[in-house]
């Protein structure tokens, strides 16, 4: 009978990446830069400064979605 050997190395994760998905773009030869401009009509642009996300709120209303912020590493931008 043939053992099979496992691993018991921890996994290096990147707090970042968490889900280890591939990059979107790679530097190098393969990128391509263009121009930072776009044409964007303003009148359209609606800004809501400062509203308020209260996490407790939604998440006794069974909408806990506070993790997602913290795994993506946006929940600075919250405090």
């Amino acid at each position: 009978m043939a053992s099979i050997a496992t691993s018991s190395a921890p996994v290096d994760t990147n707090p970042l990446n968490p889900l280890n998905l591939p990059p979107i773009a790679s530097i190098g030869k393969s990128l391509i830069v263009t121009e930072d401009k776009m044409k964007f009509n303003f009148g359209l642009l609606k800004l809501h400064p400062e509203k308020m996300v209260d996490f407790e709120s939604l998440r006794v209303n069974e909408f806990d979605i506070e993790d997602l912020f913290v795994k993506q590493g946006w929940k600075r931008y919250f405090d």
